[in-house]
This record gives structure tokens, C-alpha cells and sequence, in this order.
């Protein structure tokens, strides 16, 4: 018998795994489908394109054109309107206003605060109780410093009419003496004990004197007790409760208050500005100013240079100035920002006919020269360099008056030399 037989195969010969027949490969039917998918593609988008229209399309590549030109970085300068004298102002600072006189309120001892009689924004008057300590230890020793002075003044009273009945008994020794009825030594004890009376009077008038010294020394410790008002002024501030502690000199800020409140003299008001030094020589003291407050735009004040403080700030390059507002109202505040435009001496006497007209003014370092001829760069809607031909008046203060070729709402920009016309900008705030 053949050992080939199927009879005669193992088991492990007979199990194999039955693979399929291999089908062709069909990469190349694939690589056609996939060309042909991308061809189909850009015949669609070039169709697509030309139903936009060629004036869309022209748009679209000015578009990306413009997004890759480059962009020249500019400032923007600063156009401001003024009218009446501030238009002539020399020099022009800002500042904050601060009331000429004011002061935190304390105690001239410590204690606990009894009674508050006054709140934020009451007018006060000089001498005025603003708050009370308590001070009932202080009522008692009063009380006694008196009794003390009192019984000191009885015992004077008492005692002049026993020097009179001592003056009497020596004037009727000596007469007695002389009737020979009174022996020298009588007369002499009787005239001892009138100057020994006199001599204890000036020792009761002594007495008297410090009791009364005691009881004006229990008098001002009392007083210590209420706060009074300095000066005519309005409570801007409170700054301690009834109950809570206060301490003398501003010591209490640890365990205690340092001051009950806060006043303000309000109606003399003044600016404290910052001048830069280069101009601080055109600022005159008592020359006048024109004030402009941000919380009241429509009303210009009236100032004068009070002071010009003789410091400067070496960091800064500034002179410290103080301008009175001569005719604050109600509506002005301490801490209020405020600009302050100084004016000639000549201005404030001038009367102009077309004063309150408004006057255009830009920033100097914006102003450019083509020979005889100012101009400066604008921008455009489209954020592109224009040039806009310009006539100037008098520059004061880095600021040069600008009488033709601006608007308000003009776009001024401060450009560098090598800007051009049409060139795309982008802008950013004057610093």
C-alpha cells in the first residue's frame, strides 16, 4: 500500500488555511479616479470665478494686495478747540484742585469718642464742636478744683475780718499806752499779731491763686474733651464713630483714630499743577490763569498764580505751581482734575470782538515745511497718507494755532520723513 494515501496523512497534515485567489491590483484605476477628481475641481472654481465677475474678482486681489502691503507706523497728534482767552494761553499745565486750608481733626487727648455732631459735606464754622470725648472723670475733678477755690476764698473772708479785729486790738493798745493803762509789752504783742494776720493774708491770697490755677488747669483738660472747627470750612470726610478710641498727633492708628474728621476750606480753592521746566519762566506770580474743570465743562474759572514753588522734580523736569480760583462754586471739589491755561498779562485786559470764537490748535512736532509752505499728513478712510496744506498762527506751548486747511474731526498723524502719499498707515495715540 502507497504511504501517500489519504488514509495514511497525519491529522496535522490535513488542517491548512484556505486563502482566497488573489485579485489583480487595481492602483492604477485609483491614481485615474483621483486625477480626475481634481481636474473636475478646478474647472468648477474657474467657473464659479467667472460668474463673480471681473470687477469682484479685481476687488478680491486689491484686497490681498493691500493686506500684504507694509504699514508705516504713525501718531496721532493732538487737535484741540479753544475759545475766549485760553486760545492765547502761554503755557498750559494740569493738575488737581486742593483746598487752601485742610486738615484732619483730632483730640488734644486721648479718650472715647461720646457724640459725632456732624456728617459728610456740613458746613462748619471757626470754634464750632465737631465731637465730644467722654468725660465724666474730668466734670468730677472740676467740681472739686472749684470746692478747693471756694473754701480757699472763705478762708480769706475770714480772715480779713479777724485782721480787722487785730487792727482794732492794736489801735487800743496804743491808745491805752499812751493813758499809761498798757503796759509796752501788751502794746508790742498787740501790734505782733496785726502783722502776723497781714502776713497770713497774703498766704491765703496764694492759696487762692492756685486753686484757681487748678481749676482752669481742670478747666482746659474738659475742653480737651470736644473737637472743635479750626477755621469756616465743610466736613468732607468722617473719619471715627461714636464708642471708638482716639489718640493725640495722629498716634492711633493702631489702636485707635488718629482724627474724627476731615475739613476743607472749599471756597479757596486752588490747582496744584505740574509746569515742565522749559516754560516755567513765561509762569509770572499774580499773572492770571484760566481754569477748565473736567467735571464742569461748561464754565470756564477765572485764576491767578499764587505761588510758584521753588523745587523742582529732577525726574519729571517740573516746576510745582499753585493757581487760586478766584470764583469757585459749589460744583468744585478737592482731587477734581483740571487744566490751567496761562495767560499774558495783556490778554486778561483786551477786550476782542470775536474772542469766544472757536480756535483750532495742533501739536507743533506735526507741522511740516515744503519751503514756504506748512502742511501735515492726514489719514484717510482707508487708513492711507494724505498731505493737507495748512496756514498757521502763533505756536505757544508746543501747540501752533491752526487758521485754515483743518477741521476738528481731522485725523492729524505725526509721520516720520519718509512717509508718502497713499502710503497705508497704522496709527497710534500721541504719547
Amino acid at each position: 500500500m502507497s504511504t501517500d494515501s489519504p488514509s495514511t496523512k497525519s491529522p496535522l497534515e490535513k488542517l491548512r488555511i484556505q486563502r482566497p485567489a488573489e485579485t489583480p491590483r487595481r492602483s492604477g484605476v485609483w491614481r485615474w479616479l483621483v486625477g480626475f477628481l481634481l481636474l473636475l475641481g478646478v474647472v468648477v472654481g474657474g467657473l464659479y470665478l467667472s460668474q463673480l465677475g471681473a470687477q469682484d474678482s479685481s476687488s478680491r486681489w486689491a484686497m490681498i494686495a493691500e493686506a500684504m502691503e507694509s504699514k508705516v507706523e504713525v501718531r496721532l497728534a493732538t487737535l484741540t478747540v479753544e475759545r475766549g482767552q485760553a486760545a492765547d494761553a502761554t503755557v498750559v499745565a494740569t493738575g488737581y484742585l486742593e483746598s487752601r486750608r485742610q486738615a484732619k481733626i483730632g483730640a488734644r487727648a486721648p479718650g472715647r469718642i461720646e457724640t459725632v455732631k456732624v456728617e459728610e459735606g456740613s458746613r462748619v464754622t471757626a470754634n464750632e464742636i465737631l465731637a465730644v470725648l467722654e468725660h465724666a472723670d474730668l466734670d468730677a475733678s472740676l467740681a472739686a478744683a472749684e470746692a478747693n477755690a471756694a473754701g480757699a476764698r472763705a478762708q480769706l473772708a475770714e480772715h480779713l475780718i479777724e485782721i480787722e479785729r487785730k487792727r482794732m486790738d492794736r489801735d487800743r493798745a496804743e491808745n491805752l499806752h499812751l493813758s499809761n493803762s498798757v503796759s509796752a509789752a501788751a502794746l508790742d504783742t498787740a501790734r505782733f499779731d496785726f502783722q502776723s494776720a497781714i502776713a497770713r493774708k497774703d498766704s491765703l491770697e496764694s492759696n487762692i491763686k492756685l486753686a484757681e490755677a487748678r481749676v482752669r488747669e481742670a478747666e482746659q483738660m474738659k475742653e480737651n474733651m470736644f473737637i472743635r472747627a479750626p477755621f469756616d470750612g465743610t466736613v468732607i470726610s468722617k473719619d471715627a464713630e461714636v464708642g471708638e478710641s482716639i489718640l493725640p498727633g495722629g498716634m492711633g492708628e493702631a489702636s485707635g483714630r488718629g482724627s474724627v474728621v476731615t475739613i476743607a476750606d472749599l471756597e479757596h480753592l486752588e490747582v496744584d499743577c505740574d509746569v515742565k521746566e522749559d516754560f516755567i519762566s513765561r509762569v509770572v506770580v499774580d499773572h492770571p490763569c484760566e481754569v477748565a474743570v473736567d467735571a464742569v465743562p461748561d464754565r470756564r474759572y477765572q485764576g491767578q498764580v499764587r505761588k510758584v514753588i521753588p523745587m523742582g522734580d529732577r525726574a519729571r523736569a517740573t516746576i510745582k505751581v499753585k493757581v487760586s480760583i478766584l470764583d469757585a462754586d459749589d460744583r468744585l471739589f478737592p482731587d477734581m482734575s483740571a487744566t490751567v491755561y496761562f495767560l499774558p498779562a495783556v490778554v486778561a485786559d483786551a477786550v476782542e470782538p470775536d474772542r469766544d470764537l472757536p480756535r483750532l490748535f495742533c501739536d507743533a512736532n506735526a507741522i511740516r515745511h515744503d519751503g514756504d509752505q506748512a502742511y501735515v499728513w492726514v489719514v484717510d478712510e482707508q487708513s492711507r497718507l494724505s498731505r493737507a496744506d495748512i496756514t498757521t498762527g502763533a505756536t505757544r506751548d508746543r501747540r501752533t494755532e491752526i487758521t485754515g486747511g483743518l477741521t476738528p474731526d481731522s485725523r492729524v498723524v505725526i509721520a516720520p520723513d519718509s512717509a508718502q502719499i497713499g502710503q497705508m498707515v497704522k496709527m497710534s495715540s500721541a504719547g
